[in-house]
């Protein structure tokens, strides 16, 4: 469904309903709803619902609707609401009302900053088709501030899924990758001082050399070494949570 079909299948269910249904659109549907992507997508992916979606009349309008538009009996997919809280228990998404005329039905959408991290929390199973959506999707300044305070709230409860999903993003949008002021590394010094204040690792002369030579002859570049340095520190999260600790000086 493109963004058209969905609409036009949202109303269709809100013409069939007989009381207010609130649902909450996650994933690419979300994405496809707003604008920010172009592909189309077989099911209309949902996070939540005021109601039961696979019982009652709900679930005969919902069938009715597949068999009138030939869909399949799961356009309405509700495996998010499971596969997402399982990764993220108690997980609450900033939502946008859809305007439209509808009469019973209440659409909404999760937020930009929302679509990156329920993506990529399921981070042993990342498909490609998801990469591609955030890889076009564009991200304001505000975005980008809501993804970080959102990866901050998750790591207080889960920090090494939170640096995991980080550093997923910042590999595919590396102007996700700041100094602390807001500007682009420039040299091995702003590299060494953001390794050593969040995460205690101590880069030698010899490395910081070795890096602003390799990135002056375009064989690395600033943003991949603080990548790098994030998976180290992701390694020693996990290490920890199996008991070893191996230091971080390098």
């Amino acid at each position: 469904m493109t963004k058209k079909e969905m609409l036009e299948m949202l109303h269709a269910l809100d013409a069939e309903l007989k009381s207010p249904l609130k649902i909450v659109i996650t994933g690419a549907s979300s994405l496809i709803i707003r604008g920010s992507i172009s592909r189309s997508s077989n099911d209309i992916d949902v996070l939540g619902a005021s109601d039961h979606l696979d019982q009652g009349h709900i679930k005969n309008v919902l069938n009715k609707i597949a068999t009138k538009y030939h869909l399949t009996n799961n356009w309405i997919d509700t495996r998010p609401m499971e596969s997402t809280f399982r990764d993220l228990p108690d997980y609450k998404p900033d939502l946008q009302k859809l305007e439209g005329n509808f009469k019973y039905l209440q659409p909404y959408i999760i937020s930009k900053a929302d679509s990156v991290i329920t993506k990529f929390a399921h981070y042993t199973n990342i498909r490609q088709w998801d990469k591609g959506d955030i890889k076009e999707t564009q991200f304001s300044d505000d975005d980008f501030k809501s993804i970080w305070k959102k990866l901050n709230d998750l790591s207080k409860k889960d920090p090494e899924r939170s640096l995991r999903i980080e550093i997923e993003f910042k590999a595919i949008k590396r102007e996700f990758i700041k100094t602390k002021e807001g500007f682009s590394f420039s040299n091995s010094q702003e590299v060494s001082q953001y390794a050593k204040k969040r995460y205690g690792i101590i880069l030698d002369e010899r490395f910081k050399k070795q890096l602003d030579d390799d990135v002056l002859n375009m064989r690395s570049s600033y943003e991949k070494a603080i990548i790098n340095i994030d998976f180290m520190a992701l390694e020693k999260i996990k290490n920890k949570r199996k008991g070893h600790d191996y230091g971080m000086d390098i």
